[in-house]
């Protein structure tokens, strides 16, 4: 590919992405006020992410539990569409790409059970302590996306990403 040409793709995809960036952002927004019920994730209480990573054996027994009884079915996954390269590939989430996905597992948070037992405050205490290339990242939905994933729930976590995307793109009514 000559020089030209890759500029242009990483021009397009740069628009791309901040296009998403901007439409989750709204969709996520719009959604907040309309009261709109979220899976409940599969575990009782949050896991606070305010120390270094998060050992198993930290974890309350309510969510070592779940932790260890969650078999993820990567032929399912696939089957539905998902590329996980391993059962615990976070990057199938949307809004985290192999950076967050590093930085998550850099605290300690390194299994779908794990992001879905951490609030939205936790998160983003996570997303800041990566600094100022994390500030853009929304994690208001990763805990009920992850959720959907640990009950090896890949038809619906397909369909609301689907439609996660669906809301993030302009409209062609306009």
């Amino acid at each position: 590919m000559n020089p030209i040409d890759e500029r242009v793709v990483w021009f397009v995809l740069g628009l791309v992405s901040g296009a998403l960036s901007s439409g989750l952002l709204l969709g996520l927004q719009r959604r907040k006020g309309t009261g709109a019920r979220h899976a409940e994730p599969p575990c009782a209480a949050p896991v606070l992410a305010a120390a270094p990573p998060i050992e198993a054996e930290a974890l309350p027994e309510q969510h070592a539990a779940v932790a260890s009884s969650r078999l993820i079915d990567v032929s399912a996954a696939r089957a539905a569409g998902f590329n996980l390269k391993h059962a615990d590939d976070l990057t199938i989430l949307e809004g985290i790409g192999p950076k967050i996905e590093d930085l998550l597992r850099a605290n300690g948070i390194d299994s779908f059970v794990k992001v879905a037992c951490l609030g939205v405050d936790d998160l983003l205490d996570i997303l800041e302590r990566g600094g100022p290339s994390f500030r853009l990242a929304n994690p208001e939905s990763w805990a009920q996306l992850a959720s959907l994933a640990a009950q090896n729930r890949w038809t619906e976590l397909k369909q609301l990403q689907r439609e996660m995307v669906g809301r993030m793109m302009p409209s062609s009514d306009a």
